[in-house]
């Protein structure tokens, strides 16, 4: 692959995954506070309503699918987007150590200029793979025995 194909396949790469995890741990936040209204105080075993979530102090309970699918959106969409920003394309990288700390400075390297539109397309697509395609992929973990709770 030539280094402009490459280049460019890195932005867009980047741009979704940031977009990605930058809007995902915004539904993440709202459909948590949706459930979180609609939880009960007290465990409900016949709802299957069993899973403690604390949200800064207070307690409700959340289903299996509630609280891995609130687990997996909020424990991956920070660092997809982090991991999204050391993916994307850089020149003129100049970094400063110090005793205690490192700085980089650096400039972008989206010659054909996609970052952006892709970033926004990913923007778009996120809450429908979310709402759409997400609960699949939960449902499948959670039947196959994979649950996760923030606690």
């Amino acid at each position: 692959m030539s280094r402009s194909r490459a280049n460019f396949a890195l932005n867009v790469l980047s741009a979704l995954l940031a977009s990605y995890g930058w809007v995902s741990f915004f539904c993440f936040l709202a459909l948590q506070a949706i459930w979180m209204r609609a939880a009960p105080s007290q465990p409900n075993e016949a709802l299957g309503l069993v899973y403690r979530h604390n949200e800064h102090g207070g307690i409700v309970y959340f289903s299996a699918f509630q609280a891995t699918a609130g687990a997996l959106m909020f424990m991956t969409s920070i660092p997809l987007f982090f991991l999204a920003m050391w993916l994307r394309p850089k020149t003129n990288i100049q970094t400063v150590r110090g005793w205690m700390s490192i700085r980089a400075t650096w400039d972008k390297d989206d010659p054909a200029g996609v970052f952006w539109w892709a970033a926004g397309l990913g923007a778009i697509l996120t809450p429908p793979a979310v709402v759409c395609v997400g609960p699949r992929i939960i449902r499948a973990l959670v039947d196959a025995g994979f649950i996760l709770s923030l606690g």
